[in-house]
């Protein structure tokens, strides 16, 4: 996958990169941020011989702490309750939560652990640029690394990131179900697009 979740990562990272534009304080000890569910969405394709079809999911979780004083200890995690993925066929949709085994594995979730700049400036409406992102996706009670480019910009108080991966079900262990002697693809394709607002308000210590 080239991480979703690494949506709420971005964030972070951004909200780090405004030090030097003076909307938090330099000795600040902590910020938190959450993803606005309500403005986000997860989307992931899938493939078969005789079609492709996209679920989409609105209930995307997310929280970051960052400390600005240090950096390496901040973390972020982002999460999507797997059931809310909708396809626009209930079979389908069914037949996904049962190879995923949903009731045992709600989530998909990804924790960012390490963040770094490879491009950021100011544009017409703010700034972005693209990070590099690295963590582990944990899909199906399994976790493996992640790491990939995400994109982020930032317009007035709300940060918007995106991120787009390739997700194998063999590696998760998902079970590949078939129809009329067809198998679904290996290859799931995720778009995440996250948003969420700045809270330098919330600076709290611990």
């Amino acid at each position: 996958m080239r991480s979703l979740l690494r949506a709420a990562v971005p964030l972070l990272v951004f909200v780090g990169s405004l030090l030097g534009l003076g909307s938090m304080s330099a000795h600040a000890q902590q910020v938190a941020a959450t993803v606005d569910s309500t403005a986000s969405v997860v989307h992931y394709t899938g493939t078969a011989p005789l079609h492709d079809w996209r679920g989409t999911s609105r209930s995307v979780q997310g929280e970051f702490i960052l400390r600005p004083s240090r950096p390496d200890s901040s973390r972020a995690v982002v999460r999507i309750p797997v059931a809310t993925f909708d396809s626009g066929n209930s079979t389908r949709d069914s037949g996904m939560r049962d190879v995923t085994e949903a009731d045992a594995y709600p989530f998909v979730t990804f924790r960012g652990t390490d963040f770094s700049p490879l491009t950021w400036g100011r544009g017409a409406s703010g700034y972005r640029g693209g990070w590099a992102v690295s963590g582990e996706l944990t899909f199906h009670g399994r976790t493996h690394p992640l790491r990939d480019t995400v994109s982020v910009e930032v317009d007035g108080d709300t940060v918007r990131a995106r991120a787009e991966f390739d997700v194998s079900l063999t590696r998760f262990d998902v079970e590949r179900p078939g129809f009329m002697g067809f198998t679904v693809g290996d290859t799931i394709r995720i778009d995440a697009q996250l948003a969420g607002p700045i809270a330098p308000d919330t600076l709290a210590s611990r």
